[in-house]
């Protein structure tokens, strides 16, 4: 067997939806069937590996009346792109730390963040930094009290 004829194909399905999964006595997948949403037309084909990409719409509608900056896709705003007019929210001038939303001490890491990668490692990542950043924030707000 050569190489072309081992090459599979990559194929991006928009707009449709998973419908049955189909696996071999090993536990291996086999096949796949999908419908498209848009015509209703359903296809099944032999496939023995899939990757899902579900979307990156935010699910964070519920801040919008919580002074959480949110851009115009309703993602979540953190650090310098907060607008300076949203800043008074934050009860300082101080610029945002850089996942900290325009509500000062709430922070945003992840999907719903505005500009993020959308991936689950960067997510991690970013809520390692988030609990740095709020130690500081408390660190501060302790010697500030002082």
């Amino acid at each position: 067997m050569n190489a072309a004829s081992r090459r599979t194909a990559t194929r991006r399905h928009a707009q449709t939806e998973i419908v049955a999964l189909y696996g071999s006595p090993e536990k291996q997948l086999e096949r796949v069937r999908w419908r498209n949403n848009v015509t209703g037309e359903p296809t099944e084909k032999p496939i023995r590996h899939l990757f899902l990409f579900i979307g990156a719409d935010p699910a964070a509608s519920w801040l919008k009346d919580s002074g959480v900056a949110l851009d115009a896709k309703n993602f979540v705003l953190t650090g310098l792109d907060v607008p300076s007019d949203v800043r008074p929210s934050n009860n300082r001038s101080r610029r945002p730390l850089p996942l900290e939303t325009s509500v000062r001490g709430v922070f945003a890491i992840g999907d719903v963040r505005s500009g993020s990668v959308k991936r689950v490692g960067a997510a991690i990542g970013e809520g390692a930094v988030a609990v740095a950043e709020l130690h500081a924030l408390l660190a501060n707000d302790a010697a500030a009290s002082r």
